[in-house]
């Protein structure tokens, strides 16, 4: 039954994510803004949890509020392809990605029409252009940075790059540290070595529910100045304290 589950929900995943894409390119047209925010923001943000509907992924936010008022960067652990549609799913949200995104069929139409900023991480010239971009536009809605610059292997935070924080540093801009955690990471993983379409059907074929918490942390804006190597070590200190709580007591849950 698994094979059957997983097959109807990866077609059922791929209709929503061509029919979004053409929603929210056609959305990104329309001149005017609703609640604040674009409207491409608001229809993607729909498709988003209809597509965690059919994977039976259910995201618990307490403090959705605080996330969707928030102005700067959300600065989140980063395991899971997942992590990308659960934030989408509360509150509209940009990233900024890799150069390769940009170039996918679908999601790459959809980045663009909802302004993600793109960087191709060993071109000097791309990193700077990045950083250009990212002091002159809007910080609501919020802009999303992996610091950890890669998926983590689940079992603890990489150490945080400093290109992350010399950007807010630089921009004078609140980052907001973020914990994402799942009850069940052995199907929600996306492990280093393995393609895209493994790590889907492996979550197709779970019956589930996967229930994924978000953790806010305080909000830190750096003061002028500060030491962006410090700042990341720091921040590193106190999300993979949240982090390491907040995993413990979902897989424990879990069992």
């Amino acid at each position: 039954m698994s094979v059957v589950r997983s097959t109807v929900r990866l077609v059922i995943s791929g209709l929503l994510v061509m029919m979004a894409a053409a929603a929210v390119i056609v959305a990104s047209f329309i001149p005017f803004r609703l609640r604040g925010y674009r409207p491409s923001f608001l229809v993607l943000r729909q498709f988003v949890r209809w597509l965690l509907h059919v994977l039976n992924v259910q995201v618990n936010c307490p403090e959705q509020q605080r996330l969707a008022r928030f102005s700067g960067f959300i600065f989140p652990n980063h395991v899971s392809y997942l992590d990308i549609l659960v934030l989408l799913s509360v509150t509209p949200v940009r990233f900024l990605a890799k150069d390769e995104v940009r170039k996918m069929p679908f999601i790459g139409w959809i980045a663009k029409a909802i302004g993600c900023v793109f960087v191709e991480r060993t071109n000097k010239a791309s990193r700077q252009a990045a950083r250009h971009t990212l002091s002159r536009i809007r910080h609501h809605p919020p802009i999303v940075l992996y610091p950890e610059g890669q998926r983590g292997p689940g079992t603890e935070l990489l150490p945080f790059r400093y290109g992350a924080f010399e950007i807010v540093t630089d921009v004078g801009a609140a980052f907001l540290p973020c914990a994402i955690t799942y009850n069940h990471l052995e199907f929600t993983i996306w492990h280093r070595d393995e393609s895209i379409g493994r790590a889907l059907k492996r979550l197709a074929g779970y019956k589930g529910p996967v229930v994924a918490d978000i953790s806010l942390l305080d909000p830190i804006l750096p003061t002028p100045g500060a030491d962006p190597v410090q700042l990341s070590e720091e921040t590193h200190r106190l999300l993979t304290a949240v982090w390491a709580s907040h995993q413990l007591a979902s897989t424990s849950s879990s069992l």
